[in-house]
């Protein structure tokens, strides 16, 4: 098992390349397939690191409390959504990108103050 912190940084650092890898897929003019590996192994990263913190502060398998449930139905929307209007609804990308970024503050805001 790792460290709290450990599983922080790979969190956190999982969570600035898939967004930063979605911006660019939803606003580019091309489609890169780097990109899009590096969206879906980050965001394995992401489910990985964010339930080994689980975990770390104590959450149990049977109990997850809502603020985590929340914020795993937001990352499912975002890891689900985001390459779909990439790919489909190219049109909408600037929106999709501002959705994007609303999202990832109210999960933050969730997980921060555990709502």
């Amino acid at each position: 098992m790792f460290s709290y912190e450990l599983y922080k940084i790979i969190h956190l650092t999982s969570l600035m390349i898939v967004f930063t890898s979605m911006s660019i897929q939803l606003v580019g003019e091309k489609e890169i397939k780097l990109l899009k590996i590096l969206s879906g192994v980050g965001s394995f990263f992401i489910l990985v690191s964010g339930m080994g913190l689980l975990a770390r502060i104590g959450v149990s398998h049977g109990g997850m409390p809502v603020w985590a449930m929340l914020k795993i139905a937001i990352w499912i929307t975002l890891a689900v959504g985001l390459p779909v209007v990439g790919k489909r609804f190219k049109q909408h990308g600037y929106t999709a990108y501002w959705v994007a970024m609303c999202l990832f503050v109210v999960a933050a805001i969730i997980v921060n103050y555990r709502i």
